[in-house]
């Protein structure tokens, strides 16, 4: 009947006129948004990086003090309290202890907590063991304070965490480097000051003031901002937003038009999580390196210290260094440190710094895998020279190359452990990572000091075999976490989540690779 057809057209009409205002009025609703990623790439490296970065050597200097305070106190302790050579191992290995124990448990405080509650608690229960430190009045109950010191320590770790979310991609390997050299720093720092106050005050003296800077760190917390993403993760939309306006408003720069985008992330607590399928192998991987990493890097700095007091000038007429093993005799009467002794600490310390500032341009460059390989590869060539009679001076530059090497190792580990894991798991993953790493330096006293006691060759053919098996895991390692990788991975994950929402979104995905690229 053909009186319909009017009144159809003009429906289809009216239809798509409505369609078309509907779809005018959903455009119009749809508001710009940004990610956390993007709102720190906005907010640049600035003032409030610079103080963030400041807090973050802080702690580590607060940490080197206090880990490195035992290779300095050693001779006072064993004259006052007469101590055999297992006591004096145990005096070391009570710290690790705690740091091994604590570490997994700080990274599940910081993944439910926050990890400004977390540093705020770990610098408060550092802060009081040093105190009771020097306060102990016998052997045993100093053994327990310094377990208390490593179990603060090893939520100092965090720092290393909240640190790096809020530094921009370019800047965040190279500067998370420099941190590390605080570490030098602090030992620096505290062998000068015991030159001054161990013949004058006292170990207990030394001991009170090595709890300053983690008290000066606890101090500084509290200026600190919660981690953004912790607070996204946690659902926390408008701390997270405050807290990017703050980094804004401190470096004279603006965020993005929008409005703050919830990047969807599955929730975790668990620590089983770290060994599912998806990060099973990373997991595993890291462990060991993390393992290899205490055991190579504290060992190197023992088996130092008693090279340097060997009788290497007989090696002229030796084939090897084993072959004089046998004419190291310890000394078991009380002697106490040298001045000579601390210059040789300083210096020891104070070769990581180059090797730190090289890796700040490596790690960028051939990306963390690649500098992973390198620096176990340097480390064993490094080590390898200890097996050989050679003149000492040559013998000291292997050993200050292979600290320098290790201590690039180390940290890249750290760098490594914060970025290859989602936010919900970052925290955790690093603590237990780093509790592997604290069960390396454990068992470094007794491995070190039994190998050295029994042959001088012994204890680098350890060094040579765990740097080539850490080479070989680091090439292995299934991710990349350099900057060029995960702006690749980056890209492909965001056209996987919007290339199914319509043709809108796929055109602005291709307007987003555009500019990208």
């Amino acid at each position: 009947d053909r009186r319909f057809s009017p009144s159809m057209e003009d429906q289809d009409h009216e239809y798509s006129k409505n369609d078309g205002e509907v779809r005018k009025s959903l455009l119009l609703q749809e508001k710009p948004c940004f990610t956390v990623h993007e709102a720190i790439e906005s907010a640049g490296f600035s003032r409030f990086q610079y103080i963030l970065c400041a807090i973050g050597g802080l702690s580590w200097l607060a940490s080197a003090t206090e880990i490195m305070l035992l290779a300095i106190l050693s001779p006072s302790l064993k004259c006052e309290w007469q101590l055999t050579s297992v006591q004096q191992a145990l005096c070391s290995t009570s710290v690790f202890l705690g740091w091994m124990v604590s570490s997994p448990i700080w990274g599940r405080v910081c993944d439910i907590h926050g990890r400004r509650k977390g540093l705020m608690a770990a610098s408060l229960v550092g802060v009081v063991f040093g105190i009771l430190t020097s306060f102990a009045p016998s052997f045993y109950l100093f053994l327990v304070a310094r377990f208390g010191v490593g179990f603060s320590v090893g939520g100092m770790a965090q720092s290393v965490t909240v640190t790096a979310e809020f530094l921009p991609v370019a800047s965040k390997a190279r500067w998370l480097i420099i941190l590390k050299s605080f570490f030098a720093i602090g030992t620096a720092i505290l062998t000068a000051l015991a030159i001054v106050i161990l013949p004058n005050l006292g170990w207990r003296w030394l001991v009170a003031y090595a709890a300053l800077p983690m008290a000066a760190f606890g101090i500084c917390c509290w200026w600190l901002p919660e981690s953004v993403r912790f607070d996204v993760s946690q659902g926390n939309i408008v701390a997270a937003r405050a807290t990017l306006d703050r980094i804004a408003r401190f470096n004279g720069k603006s965020l993005p038009p929008g409005e703050l985008e919830v990047e969807t992330e599955e929730s975790s607590s668990d620590m089983s999580d770290l060994l599912k399928p998806s990060h099973r192998r990373t997991t595993l991987q890291l462990w060991i390196i993390w393992t290899l990493c205490g055991l190579l890097y504290y060992g190197l700095a023992i088996y130092t210290s008693l090279l340097l007091h060997s009788p290497l000038d007989q090696c002229s007429s030796a084939s090897s260094l084993g072959e004089i093993s046998s004419k190291v005799k310890r000394e078991v009467e009380c002697r106490q440190l040298t001045t000579e002794n601390y210059i040789d600490i300083i210096v020891t310390t104070m070769s990581e710094v180059p090797g730190l500032l090289l890796t700040m341009y490596a790690v960028d460059l051939i990306g963390r895998k690649a500098s992973f390989a390198a620096g176990f590869a340097i480390f064993s060539t490094s080590c390898a020279l200890l097996v050989m009679c050679l003149p000492r001076f040559v013998i000291v530059a292997s050993m200050f190359v292979g600290r320098s090497a290790i201590a690039v190792v180390f940290q890249i580990a750290y760098i490594y452990s914060t970025e290859v894991y989602p936010t919900s798991l970052r925290a955790q993953g690093l603590g237990t990572a780093s509790g592997w790493g604290r069960f390396g330096s454990m068992i470094t006293p007794v491995i070190t000091e039994m190998l050295f006691a029994h042959d001088l060759i012994f204890p680098p053919i350890v060094f040579i075999v765990g740097g080539g098996v850490g080479a070989i895991l680091s090439i292995l390692l299934p991710i990349e976490t350099s900057e060029k990788a995960r702006k690749v991975r980056f890209y492909v994950e965001r056209w996987q989540q919007l290339v199914s929402g319509g043709a809108q979104r796929r055109n602005r995905l291709v307007l987003c690779y555009s500019i990208a690229f």
